[in-house]
């Protein structure tokens, strides 16, 4: 089902998630329990991720693009590189801007998202898929603005940096390096 105009539906979702607390007072909602600060929280994450999710069609045109950080750059040139990896410090301090810029590492925890930033995250979802779908021929627009390329180049980097990381953490366990060593 295609919704007509997401700009007003956004806010409306919006509003709806930051006022999902009041709804735990309505007769028949007795059972549920509805967090404020989750609801606020979703309302939040909506409102600052709308503009981007609303332009998600620049990303397609290629007049916006991702930005790569330098980090996975020099990851995707040199994965295995040991220079400069005498010291655990440096290898840790890697480590660290790697996960900075690719996010936590399957082995650290992930921060608990709430039911209102799944709600917000489903919102963004559709409004970025509606403002998408009024570009025709999309694959074809995304092939022939070099957005599709640009995709796998950020791709590719991605890849090379869950692939530096982990092998700096391998480095970093045979020498036993801690968060603290140098």
């Amino acid at each position: 089902m295609k919704i007509a105009c997401p700009l007003v539906v956004a806010p409306i979702l919006a509003l709806g998630l930051s006022g999902l607390g009041a709804c735990a007072s309505l007769p028949g909602l007795s059972g549920v329990e509805l967090n404020r600060d989750q609801a606020s929280q979703g309302g939040k994450t909506f409102g600052e991720g709308v503009g981007q999710a609303a332009t998600a069609p620049l990303d397609d045109l290629n007049l916006r693009r991702q930005e790569v950080p330098e980090v996975l750059i020099t990851a995707r040139r040199a994965p295995y590189a040991t220079a400069g990896l005498q010291r655990c410090s440096a290898v840790v301090a890697q480590i660290d801007a790697l996960d900075e810029a690719l996010g936590p590492d399957v082995d650290q925890p992930t921060p608990a998202t709430g039911t209102g930033d799944q709600a917000a995250n489903a919102a963004l979802d559709m409004v970025r898929d509606t403002a998408t779908d009024f570009i025709p021929l999309r694959s074809w627009v995304r092939r022939l603005s070099g957005a599709a390329a640009h995709d796998r180049e950020v791709q590719a980097a991605i890849r090379a940096g869950l692939v530096r990381r982990g092998f700096l953490k391998g480095i970093a366990h045979q020498r036993r390096c801690t968060r603290t060593a140098g």
